[in-house]
């Protein structure tokens, strides 16, 4: 059952991520988990200041399913994702900006 669950998420996550037109993803707030997970699916992130990002199942011992382990390495290379994965560890904003999975930072409230 969670096999094919976790499946059926991997490919509607794929469905976004295949879409013929520009997707925007505006985060305010957190993006844990199966958040990050969606928004890695956008072709652009824009992000309120107070923004959190990260992957924190790991952190109990369970492997994002949705695809975050492949999109993330892509977009921001290997040895950042795999420090971010390995350490269930959650950024902000800023630093989010900084690794590549952000494209703009606005005011907390301004994300759209």
């Amino acid at each position: 059952e969670a096999s094919s669950f976790v499946t059926s998420l991997r490919s509607s996550l794929d469905g976004l991520a295949s879409l013929p037109m520009p997707m925007i993803a505006c985060v305010e707030g957190a993006a844990l988990g199966g958040g990050l997970e969606i928004a890695l699916t956008a072709d652009l992130i824009i992000s309120g200041e107070n923004a959190t990002f990260g992957l924190p199942e790991t952190s109990l011992a369970i492997i994002p399913g949705a695809g975050g382990t492949q999109r993330l390495p892509r977009l921001i290379g290997a040895a950042r994702a795999k420090e971010l994965i390995f350490t269930a560890r959650k950024i902000g904003a800023q630093t989010a900006y900084e690794y590549g999975i952000v494209q703009h930072v606005v005011g907390k409230g301004e994300a759209e």
